[in-house]
Parts: structure tokens; C-alpha cells; sequence
């Protein structure tokens, strides 16, 4: 972030906002100043590094102490360089209406930069903690205080022999939400050649392939049970059997009137919300952003946590590529809530705004409403046509709030320019990338 220098007679303020635009191979470059009118007539100077990754923007006398440096979210061509001051010589600021004096360039992108070779962004790892991170000596603790949950594996009794086999926990991945939808189609549509048989042997092979049907989990009538020893993994939860939690416990809460509904868990220790008591799968739902992990199979003391804004990026991924939606009615048991519509799954930017890193990072661009009446809303979508419908995402009322404030930060971070769109508030949600160590 750019400094003034004891007894600056001006307070000056230098800001930079690059974007990445892949389908027409630029870089939006934002420069923002402070609002004083001793710098209408400045004309900041633009340096493009020898490796043309980064760009260093800096003010001439008397403010030659403010300056500003970010990595930018790919590699420019090198014609940018005298582009860019060139152009800014000729330019008037974009934005002057009191907030800030804001200047706007595009930038092309070096055509042989990995950022514009082909990919599927949403098909990308962008799901914290699969089964394949862990090992079986994982263990899962409290964010807060680090009261352990799940620590030593169990002592497996073996059947042939008298000692204990000390195995470990077993990690499984759920399958996506759809999955039970697509095994009921399956089960009842499947090809039937048992047709020229005898009766009696076509019930014989029907009832050995629905019992390996239950078996392998994919019959009609087949579900998810918590099972001791195992551990599920979804987008945003880790289900677990009560038997094999320590220091969990569930919440004081009033008589409810539904005996079915998930009750709130919370670290015994520090009384921190850690997940969701879920009778339908006779279990426990530990939230990932609300817990610690330590996967390392040696046992070296390594802990590692996600933010509450990399798990809800990662479920609106998830609903992106299994509902092709963009839309969502985002709410907590129906009340106030969100209105999201996700712009740009996968945007590549880089900023100088104060706690953010100044190298390149890997977000979400969302246009985002509050509401205060969720209910009509959703009763009005079942009337809207398919492209303008909504997926309806129901999140934890403290989870919702911590969605609001990173929205609200992230909109407050971006240049005045960019911060809005027709009705639409405009920020970003940083989302999960394994080559990115930030994100642990």
C-alpha cells in the first residue's frame, strides 16, 4: 500500500486493480488517487518489469514517495510498455466525482502465456480437502481452540486374530447432489434382458442384482448412513459417526417442534459452532471452515484451515457445474438472504488494496442484492422462465453473515468504477486452487 512521508503537505493515496479478460486476451488495468486537486493534473508513470509480470505505478515531484507495485494475473507483450505511458499522456480520468481520480488501460496479453491456453474452469480442483488429502491418521480439531475431534484411529478388533489392527480412518468422498436422482432414473429405466427367460430364473438374477445393487450403494433405494470408522466428505462437511467424536456435543436449544431437524454442534470445550447433528443420516456434519486438519501421515504437528468464503465458493462451483445455474437465492431458514448472480466463475486478478496480497489471486466475480423477503422471491421463481431461475442455497445464519462481509469488503476493495452494475453490487469471492499455498 503506497506511504506518505512526514510532513507531505498533501495526503495522496495511489491504488491498483488489475483484471484478467481471457476471451479477449487483455488485462484491465485500474489506477486510482486519492481525492486532492493538486493531483487533477498528475500524470502517474507506468513501469513495466523486464519480465513484463509485474507493473510498478509511481507519482512524479512532489509526491515521488507514493508508489505501488502488484504482480499482474498474467504475462503482457512487451509493445504494452510504451503503450502504456503514451497513452496515459492523452488521457482524462474516468472517474473524478469527488472519491477518487481513476484512470483505466487494457493491456494485451502475450500470446504464448499459459493464462490463454484452453481449459475447463469449473471442472478444475476447486473442492478443499477430497478424500485424496487425506491419510489414516488424519485428524480434525476446533479452529478455535484446538480441542481435538477426531484424533487416534480406533483399536479394530480383528476377526482372525486376537490383537488389535490399528487400520485407521477411512475417507470417502459423497457422490455430487444428483447422485440419488440419477441412480433412481438408472434403476428404473435400465435395459431389461431377462425378458426370454423363465420366470423363475429371472427372479433368481433380479434379486442377486438388487442385493449387489444395496451392496455397492447405487439401488433404488439405497442412501448415505454415518458409519463408524468412516469419514464422508462433501463440498462443505465432513460426516462422521457420533461414536467416533470426542469433545463434540450438541447445542442447548429450545424444545423443537420437528424431532427431525438438524441440531446445532459445538466444541465442548470452547463452545464454538463446529457443524450440524443430521438425524436423516444418523451422524454428525463438522463444517469445514470451523475445523483445523493435520493430514500428514508421519504425524508431524502441521495444521491446516480454509475460510468460510473458499467452502461457499466451492459450493456455488459445485451447483454451477451440476445445475448449470448462475443465480442463486442465497438464505438463512428463510429469512433475510442474498440474491448472487455469478458473473465469472474463474477471474484472475491482482490488487494493492490493504490486506491483500499483491500477487496474482484466483477469485469469483459475483453481482450481488440483499433481500429481506426470501419467501416471495422463491415463490416467484417457479414462474420465471429456465435461463432467469434461481438454485436455492441454505447456508448456517453465522456461515451467511460471514458471506455478506466478504462481499461487502471485496465491493468496497474494487475501483469506483467497477463496483456496480445496473442494480448490482459487484464483488468477489476468492476461491480454493491447490497450487495456491495461500489458500491453507
Amino acid at each position: 500500500m503506497s506511504t506518505s512521508s512526514p510532513g507531505s503537505d498533501a495526503d495522496v493515496a495511489l491504488y491498483l486493480h488489475a483484471e484478467l479478460l481471457p476471451n479477449i486476451r487483455q488485462i484491465t488495468l485500474y489506477i486510482s488517487l486519492h481525492p486532492n486537486p493538486a493531483l487533477n493534473a498528475i500524470h502517474p508513470k507506468i513501469h513495466l518489469s523486464n519480465s513484463c509480470n509485474s507493473i510498478t505505478v509511481s507519482l512524479p515531484e512532489p509526491f515521488r514517495h507514493v508508489t505501488e507495485t502488484i504482480e499482474l494475473p498474467a504475462r503482457v507483450s512487451d509493445a504494452t510498455r510504451l503503450a502504456l505511458n503514451t497513452n496515459f499522456a492523452r488521457t482524462t480520468p474516468i472517474n473524478s466525482t469527488g472519491a477518487s481520480y481513476e484512470h483505466s488501460f487494457r493491456m494485451q496479453i502475450d500470446p504464448a502465456d499459459p493464462a490463454l491456453s484452453p481449459k475447463d474452469t469449473i471442472m478444475d480442483d476447486y473442492v478443499p480437502w477430497t478424500a485424496a488429502d487425506m491419510s489414516t491418521r488424519t485428524r480434525i480439531r476446533c479452529r478455535a481452540c484446538e480441542a481435538p475431534f477426531l484424533d487416534t484411529p480406533n483399536a479394530r478388533i480383528s476377526k482372525h486374530r486376537e490383537q488389535d489392527d490399528y487400520s485407521g480412518w477411512e475417507w470417502k468422498d459423497l457422490p455430487s447432489g444428483n447422485w440419488a436422482e440419477m441412480m433412481d432414473f438408472w434403476h428404473c429405466h435400465k435395459p431389461d434382458p431377462l425378458e426370454d427367460k423363465p420366470t423363475s430364473e429371472a427372479t433368481t438374477v433380479r434379486s442377486s442384482e438388487d442385493k449387489t445393487a444395496q451392496l455397492k450403494g447405487y439401488g433404488a433405494t439405497s442412501r448415505i448412513e454415518a458409519t463408524p470408522g468412516i469419514v464422508f466428505i462433501d463440498v462443505a462437511t465432513f460426516l462422521l459417526a457420533e461414536s467416533d467424536c470426542v469433545g463434540l456435543q450438541k447445542a442447548i436449544e429450545e424444545e423443537q417442534e420437528e424431532p427431525q431437524k438438524p441440531r446445532t454442534l459445538e466444541c465442548a470445550n470452547c463452545k464454538a459452532i463446529i457443524g450440524l447433528d443430521d438425524p436423516s443420516i444418523g451422524g454428525w456434519r463438522c463444517w469445514k471452515a470451523n475445523v483445523s486438519l493435520n493430514t500428514n501421515e508421519s504425524g508431524v504437528d502441521q495444521w491446516q484451515s480454509h475460510s468460510n468464503e473458499l467452502i461457499i465458493a466451492a459450493q456455488l462451483l459445485e451447483l454451477i457445474q451440476r445445475e448449470s445455474a448462475r443465480r442463486f437465492v442465497v438464505h438463512s431458514q428463510r429469512k433475510n438472504g442474498l440474491l448472487l448472480w455469478v458473473f465469472n466463475p474463474d477471474l484472475r486478478y491482482s490488487t494493492s488494496s490493504h490486506g491483500r496480497s499483491i500477487n496474482a489471486q484466483r477469485a469469483m466475480k459475483v453481482f450481488f442484492q440483499t433481500t429481506e423477503d426470501i419467501d416471495s422471491i422463491l415463490t416467484r421463481d417457479t414462474d420465471l422462465s429456465s435461463p432467469l431461475s434461481m438454485e436455492e442455497l441454505e447456508l448456517p445464519p453465522m456461515v451467511l453473515q460471514t458471506l455478506t462481509n466478504a462481499l461487502l469488503k471485496s465491493h468496497g476493495m474494487l475501483p469506483l468504477s467497477a463496483r456496480t452494475f445496473t442494480e448490482w453490487k459487484i464483488g468477489l469471492l476468492n476461491r480454493y486452487s491447490r497450487d495456491d499455498s495461500s489458500s491453507l
